[in-house]
């Protein structure tokens, strides 16, 4: 229902120097990339997204492949935002017990 955890996004104040650093010092290979944004693969079947669409928070975590309407159902009690499409998918909001960002995405 959930999907699977895929993906930590990190909002950058200095996004070349961020860029850089996990990219070139670290050899993350790039995945994507566009104004503002870079989608970085962690060798381990994740992805590391710089710059973006964090839900207005510092970092969030994304769980993937999920069922968005039992899952937004099964997350009522906790304030899950609306559905909306973004890019080529469709996602929604919730915030966890300490007040971090989870993005749940189809």
């Amino acid at each position: 229902m959930f999907g699977s955890l895929s993906a930590v996004l990190i909002k950058c104040d200095n996004f070349e120097e961020m860029k850089a650093f996990y990219r070139d010092r670290l050899d993350m290979a790039t995945v994507k990339e566009g104004d503002g944004w870079i989608v970085l693969d962690t060798g381990s079947g994740g992805e590391l997204v710089l710059g973006g669409d964090t839900g207005g928070d510092t970092m969030a975590i994304a769980f993937t492949g999920a069922e968005l309407g039992p899952a937004r159902e099964g997350l009522r009690d906790s304030g899950p935002t609306e559905i909306e499409k973004h890019s080529d998918m469709h996602r929604f909001f919730v915030k966890d017990p300490d007040g971090n960002t989870v993005l749940i995405i189809d």
